[in-house]
C-alpha cells in the first residue's frame, strides 16, 4: 500500500521560568493534591522538576481533558527548566543538574505514559489531544497563508479523478511520478501542477484500493518520496518560498490521508477487504491519522476535514471489530490501541 508521510518537523516551542513557576502554582491547586510549591522552585530547576513529578505521580485515570492541561503545564516547565539549565551550565553554578533534570524528564514523561494508557480512549480523543498540543495551533500568520492556499485544495473536489481503469492505474501513476521527476519543479506552478494531477490518480486508485493487495507498490512510494524531495530542492533554489513548500505539502497530506482511511472504512463496510492479509494492511492504514499526523499538519486541518476526521473515528472501533473476525484473533489489545497512540504521541513531546 502506499505510506502516507509526513515531511515536517515537529518545532519545539520555549517559555521563561516564570511561566514554569504560574504552571506549577496551577497544578498545586487542582484538587489539594499537591501541596504548595517550595521556595527552592525560584532558583533550582532540578526542584521544579522534582515537585512537578510528585504532583504526577498522585494523578490516576484522568479524562482526556485533564490530561491534556497537565501537558501542556509540563511542556511550559520543561523548557523554562532546561533553559535555565542551559544558564547555569554556562555560569557552571550547578553541576550535576542537567544530569538530573534528565533523569527527573525521563520519569515525568514515563508518568504520563502511564496516564495515557490509565483508562480507556477513543480515537475521537487521540485527534483532540494531538490538536490541543500543536505548537502551531496559535500561529495566526501561519492560518492567514493557509486560508489563502487553501481554495486551490478545495478546487480538487471538482476535477475529475483519472479515467482509467484497474489495469491502466498503476502504469499512469508510474508515468506522472517518472515524468514529474524528470522535468523536476521549479516553481509555483509545477507545484500545483504535481499535486492536481497526482490528486486525481491518487482518488482513482483509492477507489480500486482492495484489488492490490499483493502488487508490489515500492516504486511508487519510492518515487513519491523523491518528487516531494524535489518540492523541498525547489524551494532550496528559491523557486518557491520554504513557507509556501511546507503548508502545501502538509494539506496535500492532510487530504491524502483521510481520503486513505475513508476509503478504507468504506471497503471494510461494504465487505470488500475478505483475507487476513488485506485485514492488517487495512488495520495499519487506518491507524496512520493518530500516528502519523504531526503538529504543523494537524494545526493546517480546515474545520470540514476536522469533522471528516472525527467521524471516521467514530466509524473506527467497529471496522477493527469486523478485521479482527476476519483475522481470527484472540486477544489482540485492538481495543487498546488508542491509549497506546496517546503513549506514543506523549513520547515524541
Amino acid at each position: 500500500m502506499v505510506n502516507i508521510k509526513s515531511y515536517l518537523n515537529t518545532a519545539i516551542f520555549t517559555a521563561r521560568l516564570s511561566a514554569a513557576s504560574a504552571a506549577v502554582f496551577i497544578l498545586s491547586s487542582c484538587g489539594g493534591k499537591y501541596g504548595n510549591p517550595s521556595l527552592e522552585l525560584q532558583d533550582n530547576p532540578a526542584g521544579i522538576y522534582r515537585e512537578y513529578l510528585s504532583g504526577i505521580r498522585m494523578q490516576d485515570g484522568l479524562s482526556t481533558d485533564s490530561l491534556t492541561v497537565l501537558l501542556r503545564q509540563w511542556l511550559t516547565v520543561r523548557d523554562s527548566v532546561f533553559a535555565y539549565v542551559r544558564r547555569d551550565t554556562t555560569q557552571q553554578v550547578h553541576s550535576g543538574t542537567r544530569e538530573e533534570c534528565l533523569t527527573l524528564h525521563d520519569s515525568i514523561r514515563a508518568e504520563f505514559s502511564r496516564l495515557a494508557i490509565s483508562r480507556s480512549r477513543t480515537y475521537k480523543e487521540v485527534l483532540t489531544l494531538k490538536e490541543r498540543l500543536s505548537p502551531y495551533a496559535g500561529d495566526k500568520e501561519l492560518h492567514r497563508s493557509a486560508e489563502e492556499v487553501r481554495p486551490f485544495f478545495a478546487s480538487l473536489d471538482k476535477r475529475p479523478a483519472y479515467r482509467g481503469d484497474k489495469e491502466k492505474i498503476l502504469p499512469s501513476y508510474r508515468a506522472l511520478l517518472s515524468g514529474t521527476l524528470k522535468d523536476d519543479i521549479h516553481g509555483h506552478d509545477d507545484l500545483k501542477r504535481f499535486i492536481e494531477k497526482e490528486d486525481a490518480v491518487f482518488r482513482t486508485f483509492m477507489a480500486h484500493l482492495h484489488s492490490f493487495g499483493k502488487v508490489n507498490m515500492s516504486d511508487i512510494t519510492r518515487d513519491t518520496e523523491k518528487c516531494c524531495a524535489r518540492i523541498f530542492l525547489a524551494a532550496g533554489r528559491q523557486e518557491i518560498t520554504y513557507k509556501e513548500a511546507m503548508i502545501y505539502m502538509a494539506m496535500r497530506t492532510n487530504r491524502r490521508l483521510i481520503l486513505n482511511v475513508e476509503t478504507c472504512l468504506d471497503d471494510i463496510h461494504r465487505g470488500k477487504v475478505t483475507t487476513p492479509e488485506q485485514a492488517h494492511a487495512y488495520i495499519w492504514m487506518i491507524l496512520q491519522p493518530y500516528a502519523s499526523l504531526d503538529g504543523f499538519c494537524i494545526a493546517l486541518l480546515s474545520d470540514r476535514e476536522k469533522e471528516t476526521l472525527y467521524k471516521l473515528a467514530g466509524r473506527t472501533p467497529e471496522a477493527f471489530r469486523a478485521l479482527k473476525e476476519m483475522m481470527h484473533a484472540g486477544n489482540d489489545r485492538l481495543e487498546e490501541l488508542p491509549g497506546m497512540l496517546m503513549e506514543i504521541f506523549i513520547a515524541t513531546l
